[in-house]
């Protein structure tokens, strides 16, 4: 017997996520691309979980694409780790996370999760809402699958100044129309610009830093990853989806409060980027009241003003 039970219950009427399904199926099952050290580092600053909290827990990786941090969890002691994602990139997580026997895999639509309320210990969403067509939603219904004391940690795309939302978005009304096929082949084409970008960003010279930075607003969607297919693969990711959502901290502070979680921490305070130019998000946690959980709120909501 499976440890997850799937749950049955009325679902919404679904919402329109095929460029979402089709460009998430090609990139993950193309791009396998596994970076253990960075990986492990990227999960702990983004979900700011550590063996402790994970050792003996129920685990859910919402939106785990080729399953990257399913390994991760299953490592640091999870009991059981369950990975849902609405592409085929599930056969690639299924692939990567086979030497693990507490992980399951299903392919799901976070707004139509097969699972009843309060299943989980610990739910991660890391940078997943912000490619969905409505990210409040799909958010609100991955906190209701906490358990009482359960906690859920998500990063999503911070909203720029206004004039470098209009280039995003000239850019990707552009881009998301165009096939798959011919995106991946730009984002290869790219890929030395980011590389270009990095180096002209970091220089101590002034005006080519000066210079760097106009590119990168230019190319804002090119990748600076230190490794060229990753910068391919993450080129890909930004220019292919339907959705790209971008968010204040109010905004989604506010969905945790909806949703009557506490202890809401700001995760982004605390990180360290393992390398230059791996990018800000919102990225924040916070726990259901229950059993295991009974300090007040400690959020400090109020007194943010960064975005």
């Amino acid at each position: 017997m499976s440890p997850v039970e799937p749950f049955e219950r009325s679902k919404p009427r679904p919402l329109d996520q095929s460029r979402t399904r089709s460009a998430y199926s090609l990139q993950w099952n193309r791009f396998r691309i596994v970076r253990p050290e960075e990986d492990r580092a990227t999960f702990r600053n983004r979900t700011g979980l550590t063996e402790d909290d994970l050792r003996g827990a129920t685990v859910l990786d919402a939106g785990c694409g080729m399953g990257r941090y399913l390994r991760v969890a299953a490592e640091l002691g999870a009991e059981h780790v369950v990975g849902v994602d609405l592409s085929r990139a599930v056969e690639a997580a299924r692939d990567l996370s086979s030497e693990f026997p507490q992980v399951q895999v299903a392919q799901a639509d976070l707004f139509r999760t097969p699972f009843a309320s309060g299943t989980f210990d610990q739910i991660y969403s890391l940078g997943v809402l912000d490619h969905t067509p409505d990210p409040r939603r799909a958010f609100l219904e991955l906190a209701r699958l906490l358990k009482p004391g359960g906690r859920i940690a998500i990063w999503v795309y911070h909203r720029e100044r206004p004039a470098l939302e209009k280039i995003m978005n000239l850019h990707r009304a552009v881009s998301k129309r165009l096939p798959l096929g011919v995106l991946v082949a730009m984002s290869r084409i790219m890929a030395p610009v980011g590389g270009l970008k990095r180096k002209l960003m970091a220089s101590p010279i002034r005006p080519v830093a000066r210079f760097g930075v106009a590119l990168n607003v230019l190319t804002i969607g090119v990748s600076m990853h230190p490794d060229p297919e990753v910068r391919v693969c993450d080129t890909l990711d930004w220019y292919a989806p339907r959705y790209l959502s971008r968010h204040t901290f109010e905004e989604v502070a506010d969905w945790f409060s909806e949703a009557g979680l506490i202890e809401i921490e700001d995760l982004s305070t605390k990180q360290t980027h393992f390398h230059a130019g791996q990018g800000n998000g919102i990225n924040l946690a916070g726990r259901r009241q229950g059993s295991s959980s009974g300090a007040p709120v400690t959020s400090g909501v109020g007194d943010r003003s960064r975005q």
